[in-house]
């Protein structure tokens, strides 16, 4: 019978935890909509939504948060154009965790596979749905600085994207060594 208590005094300890972590999350992504800095919030978010990964090592967890957050984000959030551009990145962090496993290369293969199918989505959601043609748009006002052509620069932001990607991967791996080391800190305590 201890065996059971103790089960189910762990399950709400995770309980607890997660419901802390999407709140502060939460609140996080909420604020983010309402500053200049968008996009630095948007990925904050992304690398702490990263957290139960670290705290349980199960899956399920970090997609629950994930998911959760981004529900709460649609019912809260008013600019739908920063909620979708969040739900694309968000959804990374658990392609992540599934990927971690895997054999360096292949894992970046299907990271940029992500990436670029998310990105193409991305876009055509901000297009189709919220009539926000962001790589038209960004590309007709380089044309008019730089002698390009559109299709040109099209291509290059999708090429910068990539990078800006690798990037992003890259500091995603130092955040999470940091965020590691500061939970196994908390938990000792």
């Amino acid at each position: 019978m201890k065996k059971s208590g103790t089960k189910i005094q762990e399950r709400s300890k995770k309980i607890a935890y997660l419901g802390v972590i999407l709140g502060f999350l939460s609140v996080f992504v909420y604020l983010g909509h309402a500053t200049p800095s968008k996009w630095t919030f948007l990925i904050l978010a992304s690398y702490l939504a990263y957290a139960p990964y670290i705290l349980f090592d199960s899956f399920f967890s970090g997609v629950l948060t994930v998911v959760g957050l981004n529900i709460l984000a649609y019912l809260f959030i008013p600019k739908i154009g920063y909620v979708t551009t969040f739900t694309f990145i968000s959804f990374y962090v658990p392609v992540r965790y599934a990927l971690k496993r895997l054999n360096n290369t292949i894992s970046w293969i299907f990271k940029y596979s992500y990436f670029n199918t998310a990105f193409y989505i991305w876009i055509c959601v901000q297009s189709k749905v919220l009539n926000v043609d962001i790589l038209s748009q960004i590309a007709k006002t380089i044309t008019k600085v730089t002698p390009m052509t559109e299709n040109f620069v099209i291509y290059g932001i999708i090429i910068v994207g990539n990078f800006f990607f690798a990037a992003y991967e890259y500091l995603f791996g130092k955040v999470e060594r940091e965020m590691e080391k500061w939970i196994q800190k908390i938990i000792e305590r």
